[in-house]
């Protein structure tokens, strides 16, 4: 699942894939591919993942590892700037002089999961800074803007792991079941809208459907079918005040094949009927 931005730019030619934007802040679960650099512009809000909140205040920085399921609570008139990463392609990154364990262990799951960066810390005005500077290079996209991005984001991780705000864990076992993971998520990201089965994603990965379950149930708190209709339903509510698409060709493009119940699991997960929620 990608993240959902506002006012986001496009990813530039850098094999960072660095996208830039306003965090779609709301109390549903996020879970996405991507690394994340988030500032917080205003307000307060909450950070849950892995059973710990974390107060977010005006001007705190946190770092995301990809592929953690967090949750946003207690937000009072919060924004946040975000600097996504898509590290799909770690070969690409790793060959771009960032060492392959840093991408294998933020890949893999192997380091942790979050790290909150306060004014006053060590590294925190570079960090500041620097991805102010990143959004301004990837909006206006003058000539050489890549070299700037460049540098900014190996200073960016420079802080993050020199400061040990994020540290490698060395944990075989929990790699390879993160790169499996990774390969099903993947998958199912790429086919969602199309009526993916567990079967289906088995034989596409090589992996069996009882693993694939055993990966959702250990590393994800989730099952496949939930990961799925997540997935479906956070796009159909996207579309629903994004275009003016009926709510009939709304259902379809996210994977459900019957209204009624498109309508039912809609209400069921954001406690009011698509039609509902377009209005608000």
């Amino acid at each position: 699942m990608s993240l959902e931005l506002l006012n986001s730019t496009s990813a530039s030619n850098s094999v960072f894939r660095v996208v830039c934007g306003d965090m779609v802040i709301s109390e549903k679960p996020v879970l996405h591919n991507e690394a994340v650099f988030g500032l917080v512009l205003s307000g307060q809000l909450n950070m849950n993942i892995d059973d710990r909140v974390t107060a977010l205040a005006e001007n705190d920085i946190y770092f995301i590892s990809p592929n953690r399921k967090y949750r946003f609570g207690d937000f009072e008139n919060a924004a946040v700037e975000i600097i996504s990463l898509n590290f799909s392609n770690a070969t690409a990154v790793s060959q771009d002089y960032i060492p392959q364990s840093i991408i294998r262990a933020l890949v893999n799951g192997n380091c942790s999961p979050f790290a909150k960066i306060s004014p006053g810390e060590a590294g925190y005005a570079f960090m500041r800074q620097a991805i102010l500077d990143i959004k301004v290079a990837e909006t206006q996209k003058s000539d050489y803007f890549q070299l700037q991005v460049y540098s900014k984001m190996y200073g960016l991780f420079y802080e993050l792991f020199a400061n040990k705000y994020i540290k490698i864990l060395d944990v075989e076992m929990r790699s390879k079941k993160y790169r499996a993971l990774l390969r099903v998520t993947h998958y199912i990201d790429e086919h969602y809208s199309d009526g993916v089965s567990l079967e289906e994603v088995a034989e596409a990965t090589g992996i069996s459907r009882y693993y694939v379950s055993h990966l959702f149930k250990e590393l994800m708190d989730n099952t496949f079918v939930g990961y799925v209709n997540e997935l479906r339903l956070n796009h159909a509510a996207m579309l629903l005040v994004t275009t003016d698409s009926p709510i009939i060709e709304i259902a379809s493009k996210s994977g459900f094949n019957n209204l009624s119940n498109f309508n039912r699991a809609f209400k069921m997960y954001f406690g009011k009927t698509p039609s509902s929620y377009r209005k608000s």
